[in-house]
């Protein structure tokens, strides 16, 4: 299922975040610290400064920015900790800080645990001193997650970054061409880097592989490897979630990719042969159909031959249903048997697939697996 939205109510420390020397964090957020305790005190308040991690964000312009301050800071509850948001800004003549604590207050016993934030607005001059900035900025001993929604322009910047992090977590989504999903693989792990990488696109895809797997539960896990045809329709241009959606199958099932997806023909097609050497052909065809974020899954089809036991050819189909809010499972046998499923689904929200995401903080191998059956389907 996918996560559902984190509806919190969040309370900053201060209305403003407090402007401070760069030099000087560490020592405005202790003073942060020691105001609020002591409002907390005369408010007969628990108050709880937690730390499990260290979440650094960053923000292509001003306006991402503050978006990103909002998603960090409702990652809080199920990930305390420190926020570090690096924001690109023209407007700036070289690097501003400012720092907050953003509370949320758990209703059973009126306890406030609260989170860091140290917001950076940078020149694009200035944006090289970052990496060092950030490694002394990190709690000591704690693991450190970097979080970059946008596809990297500076990939030297991404790059130092990645160094500093234990698992760089991206949106592949907002790369149409698929080529943002080649780069988390190579470039969440530079040289001599181990950072594990993440994709809120393959987090999007929790509830479709969950009721892909459900579909060849035995007894009927033997329709795997009579697999002839897949069929993913995803919402307008961008193609991640449909490649990495097909990537995943591709990979499960070592399937091998004889001819892979071209660009400029639609639908696009890849040819592909499953361990047997029979054909199985994939094919991506995007549809504009509203009110669906750019990329979104909207529907799949795969389609079974028949098998040498007398099983006919049989379609599992899994189709997006915005009228019920769910998505709508069919299994159709070859014999005329039917059988459906509903799985109620949540809208997409940032924050909680942010926060789904950063629950694992080692390598998610399936993950870094179907990337790598990205390159085979594109041919890189």
């Amino acid at each position: 299922m996918e996560p559902a939205p984190l509806k919190l109510t969040l309370q900053p420390l201060v209305a403003e975040p407090r402007r401070v020397d760069i030099q000087a964090v560490d020592r405005e957020l202790a003073d942060l610290w020691r105001i609020a305790a002591e409002a907390s005190e005369a408010e007969r308040i628990v108050l709880s400064r937690a730390r499990t991690l260290t979440l650094v964000v960053h923000a292509a312009d001003p306006a991402a920015g503050d978006r990103l301050r909002d998603v960090a800071a409702r990652t809080c509850q199920r990930h305390p900790g420190r926020a570090i948001v690096l924001v690109s800004d023209p407007a700036e003549p070289d690097v501003v800080a400012a720092v907050n604590a953003i509370c949320v207050t758990r209703r059973r016993d009126q306890k406030q645990v609260c989170c860091e934030q140290i917001l950076i607005n940078a020149s694009p001059a200035a944006v090289e001193r970052l990496p060092s900035l950030v490694r002394r900025l990190v709690l000591p001993d704690m693991p450190v997650a970097l979080y970059w929604p946008a596809p990297p322009p500076d990939l030297e910047f991404f790059r130092d970054l990645c160094d500093v992090a234990d698992r760089v977590i991206v949106d592949t989504a907002t790369a149409p061409d698929g080529a943002g999903l080649l780069a988390t693989g190579a470039l969440a792990k530079p040289a001599g880097g181990t950072a594990a990488p993440g994709d809120l696109s393959w987090a999007r895809l929790t509830a479709w592989r969950g009721l892909t797997a459900h579909f060849f539960d035995p007894p009927h896990t033997e329709a795997l490897d009579r697999i002839v045809r897949v069929r993913v329709a995803h919402a307008g241009s961008s193609r991640a979630q449909a490649l990495l959606y097909a990537a995943w199958l591709t990979a499960r099932l070592r399937w091998t990719v004889v001819q892979p997806f071209g660009r400029g023909e639609e639908p696009e097609r890849a040819a592909l042969t499953d361990l047997r050497g029979r054909p199985v052909t994939i094919s991506l065809h995007p549809e504009s159909r509203a009110p669906h974020g750019v990329g979104e899954l909207l529907s799949v089809m795969i389609t079974t031959g028949e098998g040498r036991n007398g099983n006919g050819s049989a379609t599992f189909s899994i189709t997006r249903r915005d009228d019920a809010g769910a998505l709508l499972a069919v299994a159709e046998g070859g014999q005329g048997q039917v059988i459906r499923r509903a799985l109620p689904i949540d809208p997409p929200d940032e924050a909680a697939l942010l926060a789904g995401e950063l629950d694992l903080l080692g390598h998610d191998r399936v993950y870094e697996g179907a990337v790598r059956a990205v390159a085979a389907l594109l041919g890189a």
